[in-house]
């Protein structure tokens, strides 16, 4: 064989070779990181500020993690701006590592290098990473005008920090398990009675359950809370007494870290028997959509969960009893502004029933509900300042929940708003049952309704009208004739216009011989609701046998429908009726 095609065959043979080392060499690098490189490294971060960037991992045993990353508290504005990351154990729900304990964390500092070894105990574990401020005076500024004025001095703007700043978490590929943060806390939900969790922005969530005998149970929630007012927040209702029973509240309520209006809620309970609604609410801003200053350190619980305290307890859970459910019998709801609605009912005999009415009260109530006698047009309820209490949300959030006795007869439940703060049109914080924002009527015993009979408040036909003079507008005079066949008890209903001792618009009756036998004088009158000139009267007095005129007489300004200030509550019966007693 010649030296070259041996030299030809030598050189092949160490082609051959070198590709196979390079082949088994790739195929093991291939293999190694297929068996260690999975789930060994979690990233979390590069977020803008408001955002939340989040994972989860666990480990099958003790051991320990390697951190390592780049976080800020940006100088003077540590207040202002700050790029960080926490570790959470998924079952105590604690924090056990935040980037602040790093030694190089410095508070006046700006950027600063995260390299942390953790050893931890075996279990699940969710990591964080948020941008944000904890400024107070941060919501009155514009938040993109304020971040351009925070970087004005730095070549950089803000959205150029998102790749900058995050951390890495490294473990033992044998021990470490990279998993979805959501699945970790739903899982761990898996035994809630209810869990309500991870809530955006002006989200209404309910949620029901039953329990088959008393049980004692453990709640846990997150929300915003200011000053004792609250705007993301839940609550527990029984349907049988149609009554709240546990809110959110300043005394179960702590810092929940992060931003200063962040509170959670911590309250061991025991419920009775019976069904349950709970309900959670959010308003426009602040939530796990995104957040307006730091996020709490647990943010997907931001919501409400409940537990059963033990394993005992979680036997009581039941589905849901629809029949325990009593519908109120009146019903005005999400009223909205400027409104008056009415709602007719007749109770066949005298019961007890419970009132539910939510509105918006100072110093006096300017949204509230009543209920009227239809006959005799006396008010037998009304909604007034001194009787509520606070119903959550704003301070003039009130609310009044009791339980009175009504006669057998015909009423009619009214509720009335102003021009500002109602349903879908708050000015300031909604109320914790902003959905009720009006009056409802329940029977106490479900059996009750069958004594019920619902009418049309606006088509009601009194059967003891004798006449009226009702709807009067600016500058009018207006009179009827009716005539009493013998001496007779009658009721007199006149909603006019006075004030100092004097009347403006008012009404009056004449006899047949043009005599005055009965006027509207204003140290006869109560407050018509509404502005404090609006005057009613409404009393018995005798006429005897006779031909008679009724008049009503208004002056040029405040009156149906062009009112110059709040108007009575009975606004379409504006003017004089006369019923028999």
């Amino acid at each position: 064989m010649s030296r070259l095609k041996t030299m030809e065959m030598y050189n092949f043979g160490n082609v051959m070779r070198n590709v196979k080392k390079i082949f088994f060499t790739l195929l093991f690098f291939i293999l190694i990181y297929s068996v260690n490189g999975q789930n060994k490294t979690l990233k979390v971060g590069n977020v803008l500020p408001g955002e939340l960037d989040m994972g989860a991992f666990n480990l099958s045993q003790k051991s320990t993690i390697n951190i390592k990353g780049l976080a800020a508290s940006f100088d003077q504005w540590n207040k202002y701006l700050n790029y960080y990351a926490w570790i959470l154990e998924t079952d105590s729900r604690n924090v056990i590592w935040k980037t602040t304990m790093c030694q190089d964390y410095e508070e006046e500092g700006g950027e600063y290098e995260v390299d942390k070894q953790l050893e931890l105990d075996p279990g699940n574990y969710e990591v964080y990473f948020a941008a944000g401020s904890d400024y107070k005076k941060y919501e009155s500024f514009e938040f993109n005008r304020f971040l351009g004025s925070l970087f004005k001095k730095k070549k950089n703007h803000v959205d150029e920090y998102q790749d900058k700043f995050f951390i890495t978490i490294t473990g033992k590929p044998n021990t470490f398990k990279i998993m979805d943060p959501e699945d970790v806390v739903d899982k761990r939900n898996s035994k809630a009675i209810v869990a309500i969790v991870r809530v955006g922005d002006y989200e209404k969530i309910e949620k029901k359950f039953s329990l088959s005998k008393a049980t004692e149970v453990n709640i846990y929630g997150l929300g915003e809370g200011i000053n004792n007012q609250f705007y993301d927040f839940g609550y527990i209702y029984d349907v049988k007494k149609n009554k709240r029973v546990w809110m959110f509240n300043k005394n179960d309520a702590e810092r929940a870290g992060g931003g200063y209006k962040n509170i959670k809620v911590e309250k061991k309970l025991t419920l009775p028997k019976g069904s349950y609604y709970v309900r959670y609410t959010s308003d426009d801003s602040h939530s796990f959509d995104e957040w307006n200053v730091l996020p709490p350190d647990d943010p997907q619980y931001w919501g409400i969960t409940i537990f059963p305290a033990t394993e005992a307890d979680s036997k009581h859970i039941i589905p849901f009893r629809k029949t325990d459910v009593i519908k109120p019998f009146v019903n005005i709801s999400k009223v909205q502004d400027d409104e008056l609605r009415s709602q007719g009912f007749s109770l066949a005999k005298g019961l007890k029933v419970r009132v539910l009415s939510i509105g918006e009260g100072i110093h006096e109530m300017v949204d509230y509900g009543w209920i009227m006698n239809a006959d005799t047009r006396e008010t037998v309820w009304k909604m007034r300042r001194r009787s509520t209490e606070y119903a959550g949300g704003a301070k003039k959030n009130r609310m009044i929940d009791e339980v009175i006795n009504l006669k057998k007869g015909n009423y009619i439940a009214y509720y009335v708003t102003d021009d500002s703060h109602s349903f879908m049109n708050w000015n300031d914080a909604p109320p914790y049952q902003a959905e009720d924002w009006g009056i409802k009527i329940w029977t106490i015993n479900k059996k009750d309704t069958a004594y019920i009979t619902p009418f049309d408040a606006e088509n009601y036909v009194n059967k003891n009208l004798i006449v009226e003079i009702v709807r009067v507008g600016d500058d009018e005079l207006i009179s009827k004739d009716f005539t009493l066949d013998e001496e007779s008890k009658i009721r007199v209903v006149a909603i006019g216009e006075g004030r100092g001792n004097r009347m403006f618009d008012y009404g009056w009756i004449e006899n047949s011989e043009g005599e005055t036998v009965w006027k509207m004088k204003y140290n006869k009158t109560i407050h018509a609701g509404g502005a404090k000139k609006n005057r009613k009267y409404n009393n018995v007095i005798t006429l005897p046998k006779d031909e008679y005129e009724v008049f009503f007489k208004t002056d040029d300004s405040h009156s149906y429908p062009d009112w110059n200030s709040t108007p009575p509550d009975e606004k379409e019966r504006y003017g004089i009726t006369i019923l028999r007693e």
